[in-house]
């Protein structure tokens, strides 16, 4: 097992994105997760001088596949408005380019948007589901080594994709090579029976983890049992990152955090590395 410690920077709300550059090499973050909202406003070549200077590498790309209610706006792969469904994979492909140009392993998305409590797991949403991940999954290939990873999420947030059981199913179906799974430790306590039942289903296709305690606080703060997470991710020798993302209570939209600043953050920040450190040198 080998693990590499990553943080995802829009914890930080709107801090400037070099300041959160400084804090994550300081705490001794192997590399930083990196949002992108809208691929033709990213800054590539200013992302790429400040992974030059701090010697932080981009572990990841974290998307922003909202539901709204906007339809001009609203984000979805298996929405019933094509023009929405063919936005989103759009949306995902400039992430996927931007991710591979930055050398990231993966870029990470819930396939139904954050916020989504209308469109429930049936055979219709499942198989457009599918053919937009091997859409997304051949987008990849074609850029390179990087990966298209699904995300699910707890019932309050999304109510389509929200069990590993049921990501393994779709990975099944897509059965494409550069399409595969993370798993969020915050949204599995919710979801799952045991994490570590998860992680050990998951196997070989769980390439990423998002991490935050049971109350979506940093490690230590909450309830969830860290050791057996370890220890499961051990057993299937996970060689992938695990990336912070300890937020602020929120409702069903959890990107309203994006909004201002998170004075708290740079606590998180500091006490989830910490933590998840001494954590793997107790398991080894």
């Amino acid at each position: 097992m080998k693990i590499t410690y990553s943080i995802s920077n829009w914890i930080y709300g709107e801090e400037p994105l070099e300041a959160q550059f400084i804090r994550l090499q300081k705490y001794g973050y192997d590399a930083i997760e990196i949002m992108v909202t809208d691929p033709d406003e990213f800054d590539l070549e200013q992302v790429k001088k400040y992974i030059e200077k701090y010697a932080l590498p981009c572990s990841s790309i974290c998307t922003m596949v909202s539901w709204v209610p906007d339809k001009d706006t609203r984000r979805n792969l298996i929405d019933k408005d094509s023009k929405i469904r063919k936005r989103t994979i759009d949306y995902l492909k400039g992430c996927l380019r931007i991710g591979n140009e930055l050398d990231a392993k993966l870029t990470l998305f819930v396939p139904s948007g954050v916020a989504n409590t209308t469109d429930t797991w049936t055979p219709e949403n499942k198989e457009m589901c599918v053919s937009a991940m091997q859409e997304l999954g051949d987008h990849a290939r074609s850029l390179g080594s990087i990966l298209a990873v699904i995300e699910p999420i707890n019932r309050y947030e999304n109510i389509f994709l929200r069990r590993c059981d049921q990501a393994i199913e779709l990975l099944k179906e897509a059965n494409h090579p550069q399409v595969k799974l993370m798993l969020d430790f915050f949204h599995t306590n919710i979801e799952e029976d045991n994490n570590g039942d998860a992680i050990r289903l998951a196997g070989n296709n769980l390439v990423h983890c998002h991490i935050a305690d049971s109350n979506r606080k940093s490690t230590g703060r909450g309830q969830t049992d860290w050791f057996e997470i370890y220890r499961a991710l051990r057993d299937i020798d996970f060689n992938g990152a695990l990336a912070c993302e300890p937020l602020p209570p929120t409702g069903a939209n959890v990107f309203e955090s994006l909004e201002g600043t998170r004075p708290e953050a740079d606590l998180y920040a500091k006490e989830c590395i910490s933590y998840l450190k001494y954590i793997e040198s107790v398991i080894k």
